[in-house]
């Protein structure tokens, strides 16, 4: 099973959703949201994009669960 940890590493950072989404990210506050509720998958860039403003790896964002 895959894990998304966006929500956790963005609190992590300090930064509001907001202003990733929309200032550093360029996409509206909702696809964000989506992507942190599992509605919806970002693109690759905007993973590598991701990782970069919150100082991790990619793989910290999205991991598997190991049972």
């Amino acid at each position: 099973m895959i894990i998304n940890n966006i929500k956790q590493m963005i609190k992590k950072s300090g930064y509001s959703c907001k202003y990733i989404a929309e200032e550093r990210l360029g996409v509206h506050k909702t696809e964000l949201s989506n992507w942190i509720a599992g509605r919806r998958r970002p693109r690759t860039k905007h993973i590598r994009s991701l990782s970069r403003i919150l100082r991790c790896k990619m793989s910290d964002l999205y991991y598997e669960e190991r049972s």
